[in-house]
């Protein structure tokens, strides 16, 4: 087994469906881009593509090896993706990621369609997780909108405090659940397709209706809830605050006072173009200028566009058109929903295209 593993190193990877049960309803926008015929919501909002990171979900909601991608093609029965990059760590991630970070992809790619808004919540950095949950890796996030939905008149995320703050008031609006206190007091941001807004560890935050994107993230599923009944579920305290004390786990939450200008400024990015081949272009829509947790790219291949994996890994999501990826060994028909784990061992590689074809490239942590 070990050996036909090894020769899948040398290749993208196509990765299999992969949704996860969430306390909230949505993921038609999913089913549509996917190509399922007759879309619906449910509560399998999110698709974690290339996860190595358990769903946490609480009570009797949780089920072991939930979120943790599977390869299946080339191989006899299914494995997990996990389980490839812990046997061949540097073939899939690189030399350089691997004395960084270990076997660890140190990247969660989600595709998230919240047909309701999200509740309040915030997570945790990687300070506080160091030194209260025994992990290098908190959850700093950025979200790339690809989509709003039609009958949502005004989509909009809700981010970071607008005004003043206290952490006992804000922890009296919490004790009798004001949820309108905490909605106001919170920065309304619209969007639409195209945005990125990127969501430092810490900061309060929330996803409004309608929307269906990419979220990068760090590799954790922890969440701090803030506003604690949804319509799918009702928190307990002790799932709210990490397992931890509450004021201990409040302590994370970031209350510095941003202005519109800071948060247009800081928190919604403005993309640019990295590099031009012929017509095809290479845009930057987050990068390690912003974090040093991850970097996201839009690849729009007119044509054909030449690439390297340059030692490291990366995630690939076709958002629109046909073509092909071409590598060494041989070549993966692109179309729109495909999702691939590109190991670090492919290097350089071509997209082709008799017309258009866009993906969504992922890369982890800076190593």
């Amino acid at each position: 087994m070990n050996a036909s593993l090894k020769q899948l190193t040398l290749a993208p990877m196509m990765l299999e469906p992969n949704r996860v049960w969430r306390f909230y309803t949505g993921g038609k926008m999913i089913d549509r881009f996917k190509g399922v015929p007759n879309p619906v919501d449910s509560l399998y909002p999110e698709e974690w593509v290339g996860s190595c990171v358990q769903a946490t979900n609480p009570g009797e909601h949780f089920r072991l090896g939930e979120g943790l991608a599977v390869i299946s093609a080339g191989l006899s029965e299914p494995v997990a993706l996990k389980t490839i990059i812990e046997t061949f760590p540097e073939e899939m991630l690189g030399a350089q990621h691997v004395r960084t970070y270990g076997a660890n992809p140190a990247l969660l790619v989600k595709l998230l369609d919240a047909a309701v808004r999200l509740i309040i919540h915030a997570h945790p950095t990687k300070a506080f997780a160091r030194q209260h949950l025994n992990d290098c890796f908190g959850k700093t996030e950025a979200w790339f909108v690809l989509e709003t939905r039609p009958e949502i008149a005004d989509p909009y995320v809700l981010i970071a405090f607008r005004e003043e703050v206290s952490r006992s008031r804000y922890k009296e609006m919490m004790l009798k659940n004001d949820i309108d206190e905490m909605m106001r007091v919170m920065h309304k941001v619209p969007v639409k397709a195209g945005d990125v807004v990127y969501v430092r560890a810490g900061v309060p935050h929330a996803i409004g209706a309608g929307i269906f994107m990419v979220e990068l993230q760090e590799p954790t599923d922890y969440s701090i809830i803030l506003e604690q009944t949804c319509p799918a579920y009702t928190f307990k305290q002790e799932e709210c605050y990490l397992g931890l004390d509450p004021d201990i786990t409040l302590s994370v939450i970031d209350h510095r006072v941003y202005t519109l200008e800071e948060v247009q400024r800081e928190l919604v990015i403005k993309p640019h173009v990295l590099r031009k081949e012929g017509e095809s272009v290479e845009v930057q829509l987050l990068g390690y200028d912003t974090t040093e947790c991850f970097a996201g790219r839009r690849l729009e291949v007119k044509g054909k566009l030449s690439d390297d994996t340059a030692g490291r890994s990366s995630i690939l999501i076709v958002l629109d058109g046909k073509g092909k990826l071409v590598h060494n060994f041989g070549e993966i028909p692109l179309e729109r929903g495909v999702e691939l784990f590109m190991p670090a061992a492919v290097g350089r590689h071509e997209f082709l295209t008799n017309s258009q074809v866009t993906l969504f490239k992922c890369l982890p942590a800076q190593a």
